[in-house]
């Protein structure tokens, strides 16, 4: 019930929407729906809800014009109904809206399904009926599948199918057994865990009942889910489904797929094996199948490669029967007993190879299905060649699972049907045997024998059989019985199905197949009834003709000129036209417009074109024109042609043909000098020569194409070709500064003499005036480049200017004035440089101070102290300006006087020390200068010098006890003049 019930919701949904997406304007009947539409929000609260469409259905469905409305802002809606009557009223949000992700579809009143739906009355009496509508808030239900060891079950399909009807939705679980539901229809649901592979269940199927665990077994009743909240307590402890995973392989351990796989159940109560299953049932793409089975139960297994229908797989070989475990017959397969350990088994049979595999076809029966009137079989399309067929009659046995029961003797390809096969479905099969191939037998269709029934003229087919013309069954009426149950048509092609109407249109596919009609009518007589089928046909299903006038060809058969195909008026139109354009009789390659251009190679040749006509449904058409006479020769486009390049000795000149036609065009070119052939000059280029020097040159190019008459054109005569003069490259000499000139430097122009002119460029402009062969640089200049263009005449010759490169930009001139020194001209003294004014300011100023005219190293600052190393020489200073945009400038100062030698700075020597014999007394000299000074000691004992004591320090000896003792001190230093100074006595020496 709860299938049929969703099927049906389903398909009043499918007219709501479709009435929801165009939605005309309505005519006021005076009859009306009205009301509000309410949701509970989040917090339980029922508010307006707005973006909600209604549909009212009249309850007997006998009105189908559009009865809808639309929720305002305030949930209020009103709906025009036809006439009075019950309704239905069904509720839904607009799809994509916030309402659509938050409510349910609801049917007035409460109702997710129209079977429960409660009826609205509108009458004359009241015309104005109020339904109020509230949709319900959809829940979310979580859980988690896991095995009854806890183990986290994915890939489990997890639903909620609402009990009364209506949205149903499912996701599976994660890799953690985890699942959400949303938008779940809240009020009593039916919510399933189940393996989503259905022919493969690893898993048994649990329901929820609503608490925190699930059940095998349909809750009764159903739990029931509230509006809004989030149920997290839907979980599933599956079971594995006991059963066999039965697997086909061949030889090598490949599996085969579509092989029909048969199980047997053994009944304990009658002792039979039983087939539960209908077919066939093929193995998947890895050679298996599935089958549950019940624990202690007792089962059998086989595998049978005989079905050749569409869904059977296209092989080349095919394989002999076998059961499990290796056995030929499921009488001697091995008994599997289903255990409660393992659940699940593999069950894998190894099928040996029978045979090849013949194409077979499923024979249909024509004819009348009745008693006394004669059945055609036809068996379709066996291959391959050579494939013997046999026919065996039989019918379908529907009390023992449809068995076929042949007719002893009925071998032939007709069968009368006798009256003790009334009421039987009549059928044929057809086996066809070929050494080498598997013997293959295939059914057809039964057919009820009919009794008692006949039709008042017999079953004809009318019309054109061919392709988009209406075939039409017409027969008389059904006689016989006291009521018709039912008729009915059923068409086929080549036995194939192909339609149930009472007419048939030929489509492309049904070209040269063999088209037939049975009529069925099922007929009663008070409790008996009895099926008459009569049969018309076949006919062949043929291509339509075309009507195909011959083409003609019109324009001017000379190579070059276009032709044209007239194909004249195809139908029925329209019609779809090729074409193919032949050379004596031959195609010519990409000639395939309704226009060609005649090339030579048609030259002497006929032309025809063949236009070819393709319709769907019609025959292709092919018609050729008759032959245009011999195509002629064409005269080719041929222009005067010109001459480039510079007619000078030593330049080449170029043959501009221009456009010859039509391309390709083979051109051939000749030089001429002064009227003259010149031998070899035959190329589109040519290089003169001083042999050309004072003559004029032509060049004639002569154009061939096969099919076309050659043609000749000369160009005008250039001028006198002139001599090439001898022209180097000049360069620019000079100092490129303000104020000062720069040369150009010519080369060597010849021959000699050569009259040369000279122009300066500033930055690329021309200098007005500037045509000497020197240019003084003005301020102007600054920061530009010069260039001179040097122009070389010579009669005879043609005039040659060549230009220099460009110099480096130009610079200013600094004003640069000569330094001076001042200072003592004397070691240890400090001389100054005063640079004068450099302009223009500023000027950034370095120096170099130079001893005899050699840089003193470190020496570069603006003074300098003089050293001992400059005494004697003399000292000078160069200044170098430097600024951005003018020349570097140095300049030196007049040497000074040679340098004297210095002063030294001295002071008194003291000595410290006890005066007593055997002490030691110290030198004390004081600070001498300028650091470093070498110092000198001389002791002396009463004024008379010690012999050896010239150190800083000596020690009394008991000869210098009661003398006096001086020290004298001598400082020198290179460049400066020695200095003596002696100390004072000291005391006497005790």
């Amino acid at each position: 019930m709860r299938r049929l019930v969703v099927v049906t919701l389903t398909a009043v949904l499918g007219i709501v929407l479709g009435l929801a997406a165009a939605t005309p304007a309505q005519a006021a009947s005076g009859y009306t729906i009205t009301g509000v539409v309410t949701g509970r929000d989040a917090s339980g609260a029922l508010v307006p809800l707005d973006d909600v469409y209604l549909y009212a259905q009249p309850v007997d469905w006998q009105d189908d014009r559009d009865h809808y409305g639309t929720a305002d802002a305030s949930g209020r809606f009103t709906i025009d109904v036809t006439k009075p009557g019950d309704y239905t009223l069904y509720a839904n949000c607009h799809t994509g809206t916030a309402c659509a992700d938050t409510y349910a579809a609801q049917y007035y009143d409460q109702s997710p399904g129209w079977g429960d739906a409660k009826t609205i009355v509108v009458s004359t009496t009241s015309p104005t009926a109020t339904a109020n509508v509230r949709l319900p808030r959809f829940a979310t239900v979580k859980g988690r599948v896991t095995s009854t060891s806890g183990a986290a079950i994915p890939g489990i399909r997890v639903e909620s199918v609402p009990t009364s009807g209506g949205s149903v939705v499912g996701t599976t679980t994660d890799a953690t057994g985890a699942y959400t539901l949303t938008k779940v229809v809240p009020g009593e649901v039916s919510i399933t865990a189940r393996d989503a592979d259905w022919n493969m269940h690893a898993w048994d199927a649990e329901y929820w009942d609503g608490t925190s665990v699930s059940t095998p077994d349909y809750p009764s009743p159903d739990p029931v889910l509230p509006e809004g909240p989030t149920v997290t307590t839907a979980n599933f402890e599956l079971a594995p489904t006991t059963g066999f995973y039965g697997e086909a392989v061949d030889a090598a351990g490949a599996p085969i797929q579509g092989v029909r796989w048969v199980t047997y159940t053994h009944n304990a109560e009658t002792g039979q094996w039983e087939t539960p299953q209908y077919g066939p049932l093929m193995t998947d793409e890895n050679g298996r199948f599935f089958w549950r089975t019940d624990v202690g139960g007792r089962y059998k297994l086989c595998f049978v490669d005989d079905h050749y229908g569409p869904e059977a797989p296209n092989r080349e070989t095919r394989y002999a029967s076998r059961c499990w475990d290796n056995a030929a017959t499921s009488d001697t397969a091995t008994i599997l007993t289903q255990p409660t350990s393992p659940a699940q088994r593999t069950l894998r049979v190894v099928l040996p190879v029978a045979g090849k595999s013949l194409t077979a076809s499923e024979p249909w029966v024509d004819g009348a299905s009745r008693v006394g009137s004669t059945l055609t079989a036809h068996a379709n399309a066996w291959g391959p060649s050579g494939v013997q067929l046999t026919y065996q009659w039989g019918w379908y046995d529907t009390t023992n699972r449809w068995a076929f029961v042949p007719v002893a003797g009925a071998t032939g390809t007709t069968f009368v049907p006798t009256s003790d096969l009334a009421g039987k479905p009549v059928a044929v099969r057809v086996t066809g045997s070929l050494s080498g191939y598997v013997t293959t037998t295939m059914s057809s269709i039964g057919y009820e024998v009919g009794k008692g029934v006949a039709l008042t003229s017999p079953l004809q087919i009318s019309g054109s059989a061919v392709v988009g013309q209406t075939l039409t069954a017409n027969h008389g009426t059904p006689v016989g019985g006291t009521a018709i149950d039912y008729d009915g048509y059923e068409w086929r092609a080549d036995g194939a199905y192909a339609g149930q109407q009472k007419t048939l249109t030929l489509t492309n596919d049904m070209v040269g197949k063999k088209i037939s009609v049975r009529y069925y009518v099922r007929t009663v007589t008070g409790n008996d009834d009895t099926t008459y089928v009569a049969s018309a046909g076949p006919v062949t299903a043929q291509l339509g003709t075309l009507t195909a006038p011959t083409p003609t060809i019109t324009g001017t058969a000379k190579a070059g000129s276009v032709l044209t195909a007239v194909p004249g008026a195809w139908g029925p139109a329209p019609v779809t036209l090729t074409y193919q354009w032949k050379r004596a009789g031959v195609a010519i390659t990409g000639a395939t417009a309704s226009t060609y251009t005649l090339t030579g190679s048609d030259t002497g040749k006929t032309i025809t074109v063949t236009v070819t006509g393709t319709k769907s449904g019609y025959a292709t058409a092919a018609k050729t024109s008759a032959a245009t006479a011999a195509v002629a020769a064409g005269m080719l486009t041929a222009p005067t042609p010109t001459i480039s390049g510079t007619r000078t000795v030593g330049y080449t000149l170029t043959a501009v043909p221009g456009t010859w036609g039509p391309a390709p065009v083979t051109l051939a070119y000749q030089w001429f000098r002064s009227g003259v052939a010149i031998t070899g000059a035959t190329a589109s280029t040519y290089a003169l020569t001083s042999t050309d020097m004072g003559k004029t040159l032509t060049v004639r190019v002569t154009g061939s194409k096969t099919g076309y008459t050659s043609a000749a054109k000369t160009s005008a005569a250039t001028t006198t070709v002139l001599g090439a003069l001898t022209a180097p490259t000049p360069t620019i000499s000079g100092t490129r500064t303000v104020g000062y000139t720069l040369t150009a430097v010519p080369g060597t122009w010849g021959p000699a003499p050569v009259t040369l002119a000279y122009q300066w460029f500033r930055y690329g402009a021309a200098i007005t005036g500037a045509t000497a062969s020197t240019y003084r640089l003005t301020s102007t200049d600054m920061g530009k480049t010069m260039t001179v263009r040097v122009t070389g005449s010579k009669s005879g010759y043609m005039s040659v200017a060549k230009t220099s490169g460009a110099t480096a930009t130009v610079l200013g001139a600094l004003t640069a004035p000569t330094p001076t020194v001042s200072g003592t001209v004397k070691a240890g003294y400090r001389l100054t440089a005063t640079p004068g004014t450099w302009g223009p300011s500023p000027v950034t100023l370095t120096y170099q101070w130079k001893r005899a005219g050699v840089a003193i190293t470190g020496a570069t600052a603006s003074s300098y102290v003089l050293t001992g190393s400059d005494t004697g020489k003399a000292i000078t200073v160069t200044v170098t300006g430097t600024k951005t945009g003018y020349m570097t400038v140095a300049r030196t100062s007049a040497a000074t006087a040679a340098v004297a030698a210095g002063t030294l700075t001295t002071a008194t020597p003291t000595i410290s020390g006890t005066r007593t014999v055997g002490s030691r007394l110290t030198a004390v000299p004081g600070t001498w200068g300028p650091a470093p000074v070498t110092l000198r000691y001389q002791w002396y004992r009463s004024g008379v010098a010690i012999s050896g004591a010239t150190a800083s320090t000596y020690v009394l000896t008991t000869t210098d006890r009661t003398r006096t003792m001086t020290v004298r001190v001598t400082g020198s230093k290179t460049g400066y003049t020695s200095v003596t100074k002696t100390s004072a006595a000291t005391a006497t020496i005790t």
